[in-house]
């Protein structure tokens, strides 16, 4: 029978890369929307498309 407590080699294996963490807000589905957005440019790697997202919804 195997012992409970921590092991050596035991658990879920480090990611090499950068760890995404779980993050939670409240927003309206309209804020929502706005965020899937700005994600979805931010992860395209587009600087000038998130500046001029920027711009368009929050200096207009």
């Amino acid at each position: 029978m195997s012992k409970g407590g921590v092991r050596q080699g035991a658990g879920r294996p480090i990611q090499a890369e950068e760890v995404k963490k779980m993050r939670s807000l409240r927003a309206t589905d309209k804020e929502w929307e706005i965020i899937l957005a700005f994600a979805k440019i931010l992860k395209s790697d587009d600087k000038q498309a998130a500046i001029d997202f920027v711009n368009q919804h929050f200096f207009n």
